[in-house]
């Protein structure tokens, strides 16, 4: 089964500025969401939202700061979130982990 994420950015006029889709989901994204949310334990609201846009740029790396700024926040949480549904279907996740990101 071949999963993907996408993430649409639009304008204010709902018109697509731009598209981006990973179809192949690097092992390193799974590590890095996993050390997001070692990271975000305690943190502010501010750092958990600077992370988490980090996050996403790592799995669009051409994804500019500006084009982020523009995006839908439900796309975003829905982008993440399928990423965390990927890392608890991988045998021998820390259930910890997820639920810490799962809550974002």
């Amino acid at each position: 089964m071949k999963s993907s994420i996408s993430l649409t950015i639009y304008d204010e006029t709902d018109e697509i500025l731009a598209e981006f889709t990973e179809s192949r989901i690097r092992w390193g994204i799974i590590e890095d969401v996993v050390d997001l949310s070692e990271k975000l334990a305690g943190k502010s609201e501010r750092e958990a939202i600077q992370a988490m846009g980090t996050f996403i740029q790592l799995v669009f790396p051409k994804l500019t700061k500006e084009l982020l700024r523009q995006a839908d926040v439900n796309d975003i949480k829905r982008c993440i979130q399928q990423i965390v549904n990927l890392v608890k279907n991988i045998e021998g996740t820390s259930e910890k982990n997820v639920e810490t990101v799962k809550t974002l």
